[in-house]
């Protein structure tokens, strides 16, 4: 528990020193409200004939809509990207320096295990990215009942981007957290646009975050329980990914 509470303190503190996380986190935070802004702003000079017509119930649009090309709102849309695209990036780049400066041969002789080193640096990624979240539910007006679904999903998709951005730099291919951070968050967005990339990214536990934030736009939170369950089984792929890199059970293995 000491060398758990340890390896908290240090990677927390070293969040704080260098806090690129954070500042790219209040840059997509400002990036939706200059975006709502101006979108506001140029409300009035719609054309009419983009409106939907008032014939058009809202559930037949619903009913209608493609079933695998959600709509998240602004802030759900960059919360996602967050979530996938700089998480699992920052936690990569957080245990590759460790491995630069030597700090994990020098734990790893001081005896801490894998899972002591998880639990430490994950925490103080969670509790940073759990505020980052609360930030981007505020801005992104969620402030009824809905904030409970969407900070639960939110953190749950937290979880399994730092345990899979822990897992990556702490095996032999660091470099593969680039590509699969871009897929993870950028592919959701894209998603967007194209059912095909849509229906193929709906078993990525981002993808499934990207439907829960757009249903939840849709006021449907009735039964999320397949969304949960696809991102715990992606959690647990992951997991099981991390002990198969550290099955010798060392640090430097």
């Amino acid at each position: 528990m000491k060398i758990t509470k340890a390896i908290f303190i240090k990677q927390f503190r070293s969040l704080i020193k260098n806090p690129i996380m954070i500042i790219q986190a209040v840059f997509y935070l400002a990036l939706i409200i200059i975006i709502t802004f101006l979108a506001n702003d140029n409300r009035g000079n719609e054309d009419c004939i983009s409106c939907i017509p008032a014939y058009v119930c809202e559930q037949c649009l619903i009913d209608n809509a493609p079933p695998d090309t959600p709509t998240p709102s602004l802030a759900g849309l960059f919360a996602v990207m967050f979530v996938g695209l700089s998480l699992v990036g920052f936690s990569s780049s957080l245990v590759y320096e460790d491995k630069t400066t030597q700090n994990l041969r020098f734990m790893s002789m001081a005896g801490v295990k894998p899972k002591q080193y998880l639990i430490g640096t994950a925490l103080s990624l969670l509790i940073i990215s759990f505020l980052i979240l609360i930030l981007f539910a505020i801005v992104g007006w969620y402030v009824d009942s809905r904030i409970l679904w969407f900070l639960s999903v939110g953190t749950f998709g937290i979880i399994v981007s730092i345990l899979l951005g822990i897992t990556i730099g702490m095996s032999k291919y660091p470099v593969l957290a680039t590509p699969l951070s871009m897929v993870l968050g950028l592919g959701p967005m894209l998603s967007s646009f194209n059912e095909n990339l849509a229906h193929m990214l709906r078993f990525t536990y981002t993808q499934q975050i990207n439907i829960v934030f757009s249903d939840i736009r849709e006021g449907l939170t009735t039964d999320l329980t397949n969304n949960f369950l696809i991102i715990a089984a992606n959690g647990l792929v992951v997991l099981l990914l991390f002990i198969w890199v550290n099955r010798k059970g060392s640090l430097t293995s």
